[in-house]
């Protein structure tokens, strides 16, 4: 395991559509070092004050009453909106680390036939907000969600140049950015990891995906803010810095190297996804990650047991009938494969 810094672009070499290629292929390119994670750095100076908003409203929304949070739960589309903890299965068994809150930042009701919403209801459903509990999530998730797929549009063209430079004749010029800009399936996910009670050096040394486990994205794009901290038993909820140097993202590179990433918080991290492997033949390639929790000393057991985490990540994903594997099956048909690796496909329900 070793600590690696990321690559970085600026944001305004993408909007002026500065020649980023080289950097491109260091963050998602076939070689062994290569993350499957880009930076993006200097942003609009909006997006400081959207992330703080939401991600505080992470341990807001989690510490509401069950009864509240219990009717944004929404069972029929495998908890993919609305409220979700303990439904998802990571490890072989339900995962009850964190909780998450989901919804389509783009729009409110799905644009797609009768027929697409009862065979997709993972994607094609109405969001689900806590309108009489917290109202206010639902404007500041929409809105940094925004902002986040229109960064990701930036990052798309750049992606799309340096992919068609390699396969001209298979591959479309505004592959990712049609994707992004046309997809009707944008999800986002508001993650609450809680706090890890008693978890000391002893018990957890060698469990490095603690907090979230090894998985990889689906989708074809994913944007990511910096993790929030907090230490839930201070009034107002404000952001401290992270005691465990070792707690954090971990990716394994496409050399099968495990990798410790940080986030600055001023950045946003954007990561490649199954379905753009696929599209792109593996010359961006997506790549395992986890989350580590924060590991209290032995000597202090409970040093750690008001820590919570709080993230954001937007997938960017195909339409539902872009067909995106070679044996022809759509995104939807396949993103119901992907789903079974982590909940219960006969009840839906674990």
């Amino acid at each position: 395991m070793t600590q690696n810094k990321a690559v970085v672009v600026d944001y305004q070499d993408l909007v002026t559509n500065k020649d980023v290629s080289a950097q491109i292929e260091e963050a998602f390119g076939s070689h062994d070092h290569c993350l499957g994670l880009l930076l993006v750095k200097n942003l609009p100076p909006t997006y400081l004050a959207l992330r703080e908003r939401l991600l505080r409203l992470a341990s807001v929304f989690a510490a509401l009453p069950e009864d509240a949070k219990d009717k944004t739960v929404h069972a029929a589309s495998r908890y993919s909106f609305g409220w979700s903890c303990g439904k998802e299965i990571m490890n072989g068994k339900p995962d009850v680390s964190k909780g998450s809150y989901y919804a389509n930042p783009m729009m409110d009701e799905p644009e797609a036939s009768k027929v697409l919403q009862e065979q997709f209801p993972e994607y094609c459903h109405p969001n689900v907000w806590p309108k009489d509990s917290l109202p206010e999530l639902e404007q500041a998730f929409k809105e940094l969600g925004q902002f986040i797929v229109g960064v990701g549009a930036q990052v798309a063209k750049t992606c799309d140049a340096f992919v068609h430079a390699q396969l001209p004749t298979t591959f479309s010029p505004t592959h990712l950015q049609d994707v992004i800009q046309k997809s009707k399936t944008t999800k986002a996910r508001l993650l609450h990891y809680f706090p890890q009670t008693g978890v000391t050096e002893g018990e957890k040394r060698d469990d490095m995906d603690s907090w979230c486990g090894w998985h990889l994205d689906h989708g074809s794009l994913t944007g990511l803010t910096s993790a929030m901290f907090i230490d839930e038993s201070k009034e107002g909820l404000q952001e401290v810095a992270c005691p465990d140097k070792e707690a954090g993202l971990y990716i394994r590179n496409r050399g099968q190297q495990v990798v410790q990433v940080s986030i600055p918080r001023d950045h946003l991290a954007f990561q490649t996804g199954e379905a753009l492997q696929l599209a792109t033949r593996g010359l961006l390639a997506a790549t395992p990650h986890c989350v580590r929790g924060a590991t209290a000393p032995e000597e202090d057991p409970a040093r750690y047991a008001t820590l919570a985490r709080n993230t954001f990540a937007v997938f960017m994903q195909p339409s539902l009938e872009t067909v995106v594997t070679e044996d022809g099956r759509s995104f939807g048909e396949w993103t119901k494969e992907v789903l079974d690796r982590y909940y219960d496909k006969e009840t839906k329900e674990v």
